[in-house]
């Protein structure tokens, strides 16, 4: 299934996410010019993240070399493979970021998000340290993402469409289903690579699978302090519906 939108009505614009799809299709253009120009190779291997050059830089011990390591974990964020590998992460983003900035804050959110995809590398990493596959793309930050929205929006409604050979099919369901079958996939990825030997390019399932437990738990912690919001609302046929989230945003700022 490609996920389209929810049915969460929030107050909050979301900057953040707008942001973020910007600067990643920004990143994605800059990557065409470089390989229109023949110099492809050294622009990936400067701003991909490979887990054995971030190990060697930390056993290493020089500064410079540990600041350039981590520098790529962040760069190789906002970087994509092909069209399709940024158009499905965008779509990921958009529909699920939106609920998630409006329930944390703009500049919450981007740190979760980061933080996020931080955390997905790191475990990417500890899966093969010695692996000189170079790694890119917004995957384990958008799997943070889901992870939280899982926690916070369990009961929204998500709608996108599902691919029946080439046959579009509109579908809605809960977002637990969604979330949960999607993590279970990444999940059973994860479990069915252990022991193998990659030898090429691939999906990072490890970064998934990490990303989206790292979210749950941050995504937690931020409940544990502030339990509920009603910052958004999910949409119904009930008119008044708006009307009451306006008063309930009201009674929040008193």
């Amino acid at each position: 299934m490609i996920p389209i939108r929810d049915n969460l009505r929030c107050s909050i614009f979301p900057i953040a996410t707008l942001l973020l799809i910007v600067l990643n299709c920004a990143a994605f253009v800059a990557e065409l010019m470089v390989m229109g120009s023949g110099d492809a190779d050294r622009f990936f291997s400067t701003w991909t993240m490979v887990p054995a050059r971030v190990v060697d830089a930390f056993v290493s011990g020089e500064p410079q070399l540990i600041g350039i390591a981590v520098l790529t974990m962040f760069t190789a964020m906002f970087m994509h493979g092909g069209w399709m590998h940024l158009i499905g992460n965008m779509l990921f983003l958009n529909c699920f970021g939106r609920g998630m900035e409006a329930r944390l804050g703009t500049v919450r959110f981007l740190a979760f998000y980061l933080a996020s995809g931080l955390v997905a590398s790191l475990i990417h990493i500890a899966s093969d340290p010695t692996s000189m596959i170079p790694t890119l793309g917004a995957s384990g930050a958008i799997a943070g993402v889901l992870g939280g929205y899982l926690l916070f929006w369990p009961l929204a409604e998500v709608r996108g469409i599902f691919l029946l050979v080439f046959i579009p099919i509109p579908i809605r369901l809960r977002a637990y289903w969604f979330l949960v079958a999607w993590f279970a996939i990444q999940l059973y990825e994860v479990i069915n690579s252990i022991g193998q030997v990659v030898s090429g390019g691939g999906i990072a399932y490890w970064a998934h699978a990490g990303g989206f437990l790292a979210g749950l738990v941050l995504a937690g912690l931020w409940k544990l302090y502030r339990p509920a919001s009603s910052v958004c609302y999910m949409e119904t046929d009930c008119p008044p519906c708006e009307e009451e989230h306006r008063q309930n945003e009201e009674e929040d700022d008193l």
